[in-house]
């Protein structure tokens, strides 16, 4: 099954499961309860820490990692175990370079804060993706997520976001043949 985020970022070939990790965990939870899910493929937008990444680039990810600003800097403190998850992977005809992508339920407006999760190995955020894994995992479902960059994580984050979000989605869009087929073949 593919799906997005939605509120603005939705696709021909996708189901809306929700914003954030909260919302998306509980909807993607309702969906594998009620219907046979034997696979998840997230598609969206991603910020990167790294600006040698170009804006529009195209990455695959088969990990996850939920790590906020305030833990990089030790000005927090989580009784969660584990920060880094990766399902069974999906494999999947998308060409594009592989990745772990970072999830958190705020968006990266600063620059020293983003040159910190480079230093941990993470180029990407995303809002939702860790939580995708999480169920696909609970689920013992494969997972894998592709993601079109939209900004960096800066201080003009948020309107380079809305400036670059419609060629996001036609980028995404254009993997309509890949992924309808690849979701009416396995719902047949």
């Amino acid at each position: 099954m593919v799906v997005c985020a939605g509120r603005g970022e939705e696709f021909s070939f996708a189901r809306v499961i929700g914003v954030g990790l909260i919302e998306s965990a509980i909807n993607l939870t309702k969906i594998c309860l009620t219907e046979n899910v034997d696979e998840l493929i997230f598609v969206g937008s991603a910020g990167a820490y790294d600006e040698k990444i170009k804006i529009l680039d195209m990455f695959c990810a088969s990990e996850a990692m939920h790590i906020e600003s305030a833990f990089l800097t030790q000005g927090a403190y989580t009784p969660i175990v584990t920060h880094k998850i990766s399902p069974k992977p999906v494999i999947c005809n998308v060409s594009c370079e592989a990745l772990c992508v970072n999830s958190s339920n705020y968006i990266t407006t600063d620059s020293r804060a983003a040159q910190r999760f480079l230093e941990q190995g993470l180029r990407l955020e995303n809002m939702e993706f860790f939580s995708v894994m999480e169920v696909a995992q609970y689920f013992g479902i494969g997972c894998l997520g592709i993601f079109c960059v939209s900004n960096y994580c800066n201080a003009n984050a948020h309107r380079d976001f809305l400036d670059n979000h419609t060629r996001v989605k036609e980028r995404l869009e254009s993997l309509a043949p890949i992924l309808a087929t690849r979701n009416e073949s396995k719902h047949t």
